[in-house]
């Protein structure tokens, strides 16, 4: 419905533009009937191959996407933005926005926020309604998705996270293997049949499993695609009645529009994560603390941002247990957000004096090699000291940083290198930045 409303099209109109497409690619004359796009409206029956195929073509998707995806999972290629920035929705919507997470991997997503000001506020409103309100749960008929093999995926969810936080897994080999659990929770909200109780717990795991997903596209440098899942756990967890898995997603959806220079909408989240839970476990207060300074040095106020930082401190300075669900960061990187939040919110607030040395605390602390793997987010950690030299003007360290991004991953993935080539450009003619930057293209063979 969304494919044809969005072109203002009523269902009679958007026959005949489907017949016509259908003639104008080859495949012969269809009836232009409205029955029919009612019909696959509803999901009562699914368009005729060719039909697909036409639909397509209005709609800019390949027709070898079509073929791959099959129906309906294909139409998210062309509706996945819609349905996130649609009103904030339950029951069966939520079951779409997450089984539409599913192909973001397939998608080409560009990398502007998808859902901002006004509407991120009335997204933020409704979640907050629906994660504190009592649950009904879900009602569906068929197989039942058993109790057993519930508590099986709750482990091997439980598992992916803990294995994100101790870095034994490469994050891409980690993204696919919670896209995969990712993908079976979406198939039991869409094809088994639950109860109440069992549906809930498919929101919450579909929410965990999008957020975990989310971080990694994070640490992997595929910003788009991390907002995209966050925005598809929020709804999840706000319809599974989870508040702190919804404080949780508004967390790493604050990161998100911190990243893309967008101050207000970050306040506004921690100020919802805030409001739906009220009372943080230590880990999630340290992260918020930080990010509101950073948001209020974009903003120039100067006294708050210090109190915030201040108020971060002390928690991390307490050792703060940081291994709640969905914190998405272990104790050792807390210590390094609140270094970075530090040398972030002094470069905004034009105190250049003050960044060397909490940059230098991050970069001394990932050069010391963890006996569990590299930290998922070392790569995306170096970006933001980069960012810092690059605004000091300091082109020996820049050299520096990108030689230790690359020494600690061994290969950057293809979506934060690109962000470090993009970053060092205007220095390319600097020979250290020139090397430097060669190094960020992979050898033949490389893994």
């Amino acid at each position: 419905m969304l494919l044809r409303t969005g072109m203002g099209l009523s269902h009679p109109e958007y026959a005949r533009l489907v017949a016509e497409r259908h003639a104008g690619l080859g495949h012969g004359r269809t009836a232009a009937r409205r029955e029919k796009v009612s019909r696959w409206e509803s999901g009562r029956i699914a368009p005729e191959h060719t039909a697909q195929l036409a639909m397509a073509d209005i709609h800019d998707v390949p027709a070898e996407e079509v073929c791959r995806l099959g129906w309906p999972h294909w139409l998210y290629l062309a509706v996945g933005d819609a349905l996130l920035r649609d009103e904030f929705c339950a029951g069966d919507g939520v079951v779409a926005v997450l089984r539409g997470s599913v192909h973001l991997a397939e998608a080409a997503s560009p990398p502007e926020i998808v859902v901002r000001g006004a509407a991120l506020t009335t997204q933020l409103d409704a979640a907050v309604v629906q994660a504190v309100a009592v649950r009904r749960g879900r009602v569906r008929y068929g197989p039942t998705a058993g109790a057993e093999e519930l508590d099986w995926l709750n482990a091997r969810v439980a598992a992916l996270e803990q294995q994100f936080n101790r870095a034994c897994v490469p994050p891409a080999a980690l993204y696919a293997a919670a896209l995969a659990e990712h993908r079976l929770v979406v198939r039991l909200l869409t094809a088994a049949g639950h109860d109440r109780s069992a549906g809930r717990r498919l929101l919450r795991l579909g929410a965990r499993t999008g957020l975990l997903c989310a971080w990694i596209s994070d640490a992997l440098g595929e910003q788009a695609r991390a907002e995209r899942q966050a925005l598809a756990a929020l709804r999840a967890a706000a319809a599974a009645g989870e508040p702190v898995l919804v404080s949780a997603v508004m967390m790493q959806l604050a990161l998100r529009h911190l990243e893309a220079g967008d101050p207000a909408d970050a306040r506004r989240l921690v100020r919802a994560a805030r409001t739906v839970y009220p009372r943080h476990p230590p880990a999630f207060a340290a992260v918020l603390h930080s990010e509101e300074a950073v948001a209020l040095a974009r903003q120039g106020e100067a006294g708050r941002s210090d109190r915030s930082l201040d108020r971060a401190a002390g928690i991390v300075a307490a050792r703060a247990d940081a291994s709640e669900p969905g914190a998405g960061l272990d104790a050792d990187a807390h210590h390094l957000t609140l270094s970075l939040a530090r040398a972030r919110a002094a470069i905004h607030l034009g105190r250049p004096g003050q960044v060397g040395q909490h940059v230098e605390a991050v970069t001394r602390a990932l050069a010391v090699p963890r006996g569990d793997g590299t930290p998922p987010h070392a790569g995306l950690f170096l970006l933001h000291v980069l960012d810092a030299h690059l605004a000091l003007g300091e082109v020996d360290r820049v050299a520096a940083v990108v030689e230790q991004a690359v020494a600690i991953t061994g290969v950057l993935p293809p979506a934060l290198a690109l962000r470090y080539r993009e970053r060092i450009a205007p220095l390319r003619h600097e020979p250290l930045v020139r090397r430097a930057a060669e190094r960020l293209v992979p050898e033949a063979g490389a893994v």
